[in-house]
């Protein structure tokens, strides 16, 4: 529980910084924040066996799995969240190129706030590792998320989480 909480945090605090850096207004910029805090609510609903296996996933396992981003989206959808943030946790799996679930959207379909959580997510997964995957370094991760721009992430939300990253370093 304690590094799915973590993760909520850190994709907020990331999705957040993407937002300020793209120039959002403050209530979008609190809408993002929000919406990528909550992104795997519905992770609840999927078994713990399943979210902690260390081998690889059957097809049959990763389709349970992928539903997390509409049983989270409906969750929040009936307990009143603003229809951006649900919007935004339901598509924060789509890809770029279209080959995403649960729908399929591509570019500029998908709703921005989902385009930015899903750089933020994949960013932080890839640097603090799971169950069955080690952790990489910072300039690993970045590369990653540059190599899969404009396939499964935006380029234009990787360029500006590529400057940010850039532009704190040189204050370090």
């Amino acid at each position: 529980m304690y590094e799915l909480m973590k993760h909520q945090y850190s994709v907020a605090e990331l999705s957040r910084n993407i937002g300020m850096y793209m120039r959002l207004t403050l209530n979008e910029i609190k809408l993002l924040e929000l919406a990528a805090f909550f992104h795997d609510v519905g992770k609840l609903f999927i078994s713990k066996r399943l979210l902690n296996k260390k081998g690889f996933l059957s097809a049959e396992e990763f389709e349970m799995v992928k539903i997390h981003s509409v049983y989270g989206a409906e969750l929040l959808k009936k307990y009143g969240f603003d229809s951006v943030i649900v919007s935004a946790v339901r598509h924060h799996h789509e890809r770029y190129d279209g080959r995403g679930y649960p729908d399929g959207l591509r570019g500029e379909e998908i709703p921005l706030f989902s385009r930015i959580i899903a750089a933020a997510d994949a960013y932080d997964v890839m640097t603090a590792g799971r169950v069955y995957k080690k952790p990489l370094p910072h300039d690993k991760a970045v590369e990653e998320l540059i190599r899969c721009s404009g396939t499964q992430f935006d380029p234009e939300v990787v360029k500006i989480f590529v400057k940010m990253f850039k532009e704190e370093e040189a204050y370090v």
